[in-house]
């Protein structure tokens, strides 16, 4: 059986590079490398559960993302078919999410719309069998 996966955006990617440089800062690496592996649990979880996951579509301003809350941020996504999810953002809890949506729609919509394409012209691989690394971790370090 195919592992399902996801995949981050660039935004997400920055995203998770402030997010990591804030707690670094305030919390230290230990704590801050919990908090990722939190979080990259929770991604991992959206790939394996999206459909049947309740996506908070009353805080996704009018866009088709769907929304999933880990500890205090919420990770944006959007399922590319059932094997694929695309983390398009991560935005704290207690944020105008709506209000950051739409701010952000073009450039998400571009960047999913790229996705789709690279996906299906095979300059994304995603992989199957056994676990990468985390994407988010590995991301969110390369600052």
């Amino acid at each position: 059986m195919r592992r399902k996966r996801y995949i981050l955006t660039n935004r997400a990617a920055g995203d998770l590079r402030e997010a990591r440089a804030w707690s670094r800062a305030r919390w230290g690496k230990e704590l801050t490398n919990r908090y990722f592996d939190d979080l990259d649990e929770g991604a991992q979880y959206i790939a394996e559960n999206h459909a049947s996951l309740r996506g908070r579509h009353d805080l996704a301003g009018g866009t088709a993302l769907l929304l999933h809350p880990v500890r205090e941020h919420y990770l944006l996504y959007e399922p590319l078919d059932d094997q694929i999810v695309v983390i398009v953002a991560v935005i704290r809890q207690g944020r105008d999410i709506p209000a950051i949506l739409q701010k952000w729609a073009a450039p998400i919509r571009r960047e999913l719309t790229e996705i789709r394409a690279a996906i299906k012209s095979g300059k994304i691989h995603v992989p199957t069998g056994r676990r990468r690394p985390s994407q988010l971790r590995k991301r969110a370090k390369n600052t």
